[in-house]
């Protein structure tokens, strides 16, 4: 049993695994309770390897959406760097293993870590759009993506969330009441993509986003 808590997160220790799973169930509860969060492809996710999970990007809600349901993976994840500057929020973030990332600059110290924590069988979720949406619509991925994969050669997970943007779009409140949902879509070898080149790769990721974002949509809307 020890050795498969291990796994969920290698190298780190059983304290840090332990407070990551009970703050995801927290999550998991919360979005439940008021956002009837459900998840959908959670057995796509490998449980070992190094792996990047692709998300599209909507609201601040979008980690814990993504965390919730990732039961069987705990990752790394980036945030914007000035969250850092709240205390208790800073500690929190760097407890669940938050990079801090630079926005609107090159923030090569981030992208070396993020390299990095792949190289050591890690899993990590990034948000390729590099913002949250302007219009809940699933923008253009930016080139660093492609500098993960092609240094890391990760396996990669494309991962859509919706319903996020209106619980809490841009600029807008936080409503407590709505639907969210997760949907988890099948590895694809970091070669795949590199083979394609750097516009194609990213174009093709952001489409499997896309495809699994309406998709979400349509299920969250039946249930």
């Amino acid at each position: 049993m020890i050795a498969a808590l291990r796994q969920r997160q290698p190298g780190a220790p059983l304290w840090r695994i332990a407070l990551w799973d009970a703050i995801q169930m927290l999550c998991y509860l919360g979005l439940v309770i008021f956002y009837r969060h459900r998840a959908f492809g959670v057995r796509n996710i490998p449980r070992t390897g190094s792996l990047l999970m692709v998300c599209n990007h909507q609201s601040f809600l979008d980690p814990p959406i993504v965390g919730a349901s990732s039961h069987r993976r705990q990752f790394v994840a980036l945030a914007r760097a000035t969250l850092f500057d709240n205390p208790i929020a800073g500690f929190i973030l760097r407890k669940l293993n938050t990079v801090p990332v630079t926005q609107g600059e090159a923030d090569l110290g981030s992208m070396r870590r993020c390299i990095e924590e792949l190289k050591k069988g890690q899993a990590l979720l990034i948000f390729p759009e590099g913002a949250r949406t302007m219009t809940g619509k699933v923008e253009p991925f930016e080139t660093g993506t492609m500098l993960i994969i092609k240094r890391a050669k990760p396996m990669v997970l494309p991962v859509a969330v919706e319903g996020a943007y209106d619980a809490w779009k841009r600029g807008g409140r936080l409503k407590v009441r709505g639907r969210v949902g997760v949907m988890f879509g099948e590895p694809i070898p970091a070669e795949q993509i590199i083979n394609m080149g750097t516009g194609r790769g990213l174009a093709f990721l952001r489409e499997e986003v896309k495809k699994l974002r309406i998709e979400l949509a349509k299920r969250l809307a039946g249930a």
